[in-house]
């Protein structure tokens, strides 16, 4: 087994890193971390201002990747970078999920809403679905489990204490098999389901389905995630589009955080057809060490891309970003695209990852841009008709207030009274917010 070289010279105003052999096996902590300082100092987008540190005094990796990442002056530009265990990094991937498989979210009148649940996963699999009013848990009211909760924080350091049944301890989510007895409101009808903690595995695609809205065939997905097991569900999705013809497309982000870049070219693709065939529909650039390896996706026309489709709407909110983000800038281009919901998040940038012994750094590494040249969005893409998540129906449900505002638009080519009369709150100007080298990004520099 080869060993690694490595002569670290540390002054007051220097560090200087020089590695002999690329084939790295020594796994200290310390090895660890002056490994990832290297590939930042190499291949971080923004690498020109990276501190000189000794990677060595900090805690842990996940110290020293904070430490630094780009700031101007108190700003932090870079919200992105992160650091995680090798396994939990493969396994988000690979869809590997632990736990019940459901989020909830609370109305303004407090009361529980089931927001999303994960096809075959223990929730899934006990009938729960987005839309369910959560009324108990383990025969403990929602009323119940927030005043025991009060209760319990305001006399934990009382003499004779005696915890409440809360929301910390109504079930134990560490005991895998754990029973968790659900009751909720479904349709005006109380239903009562178990649901088992367990491992399953994330479908990327929550939701499919064919609609007819004003007699056009409009196709509706909501997708979750960009991951490995995406490009299977999303050609099994677009075949069945395909095979009804769709006109309308309804694209439905809103909590996708992103993932491969692979994966948003192929829905660029089954979206686009024809229309991007052999364009430029996602430019690639790196920082001016890696150049060369800057790179134009081509369109192109996959089995089950759509040709039919006029009209195309996305379903965003705050929670949208980098991989939905660059589908959303990569189709706008070539549809006259409306944009459902709250604005995005605001990554117009994506990362490599490097694999450490048993850790994995995800840094920044290059920003991307549409065949237009624009990927300027760091404050996020704003909607053209605002629209607040309608967790109180599943998705695909026409009643849904987002998709309801998306098809209102397509049949009347302009946002709903309710949408128009909301106002997109002031936001600061993009230049407030990015470092120079990355200001004019509207036309992309390849300078830096």
């Amino acid at each position: 087994m080869k060993k690694q070289f490595c002569t670290v010279f540390f002054t007051v105003f220097m560090l200087l890193i020089s590695c002999e052999n690329q084939i790295q096996t020594e796994c200290s902590d310390a090895t660890v971390k002056m490994r990832a300082y290297a590939y930042l100092k190499e291949w971080y987008l923004w690498y020109e201002h990276i501190p000189l540190i000794d990677p060595t005094s900090y805690d842990s990796l996940a110290d020293m990747m904070n430490a630094v990442k780009y700031r101007e002056g108190d700003k932090l530009i870079d919200r992105f970078s992160y650091v995680a265990s090798k396994a939990e990094h493969d396994g988000y991937y690979a869809g590997k999920r632990y736990g019940m498989g459901l989020s909830w979210m609370r109305n303004d009148a407090n009361e529980l809403y089931i927001s999303m649940v994960y096809p075959g996963s223990p929730a899934g699999d006990a009938g729960l679905r987005r839309g369910q009013k959560v009324l108990a848990m383990n025969g403990v009211t929602v009323e119940e489990l927030d005043e025991n909760g009060e209760y319990n924080k305001q006399h934990r350091n009382d003499a004779g204490f005696e915890e409440k049944t809360d929301w910390n301890n109504v079930y134990n989510a560490e005991n895998k098999g754990e029973e968790v007895k659900f009751l909720v409101l479904d349709e005006g009808q109380e239903l009562e389901t178990t649901v088992v903690l367990d491992d399953y595995t994330a479908k990327s695609v929550l939701a499919s389905k064919v609609l007819e809205s004003g007699g056009v065939k409009t196709g509706y997905l909501h997708l979750k995630s960009f991951i490995n097991s995406s490009e299977d569900e999303l050609n099994e999705a677009f075949a069945i589009f395909k095979e009804e013809n769709v006109e309308q497309l309804v694209l439905d982000l809103r909590y996708n955080g992103g993932g491969l870049v692979k994966i948003a070219e192929q829905l660029v693709n089954l979206v686009a057809g024809s229309k991007g065939k052999d364009q430029d529909i996602i430019k690639i650039i790196y920082n001016n060490k890696h150049s060369e390896k800057n790179v134009d996706y081509k369109g192109k026309k996959l089995k089950n891309s759509l040709e039919n489709v006029k009209k195309v709407a996305f379903i965003v909110s705050s929670g949208t970003a980098s991989a939905s983000e660059m589908v959303l800038n990569s189709l706008t281009p070539f549809f006259d695209v409306v944009i459902v919901g709250e604005t995005t998040y605001g990554k117009p940038v994506g990362m490599n990852a490097l694999d450490i012994c048993e850790e994995t750094i995800v840094p920044i590494t290059f920003k991307y841009a549409n065949a237009e040249d624009y990927g300027d969005f760091f404050l996020g893409i704003d909607p053209d008709c605002q629209a607040y998540d309608d967790f109180m129906h599943d998705f695909g449900d026409e009643r849904e207030g987002e998709l309801a505002a998306a098809l209102y638009y397509f049949a009347n080519g302009k946002c709903s009274a309710e949408a128009a009369a909301r106002k997109t709150a002031k936001r600061r100007r993009i230049e407030e917010l990015i470092p120079r080298e990355l200001k004019g990004m509207g036309k992309i520099d390849y300078t830096f």
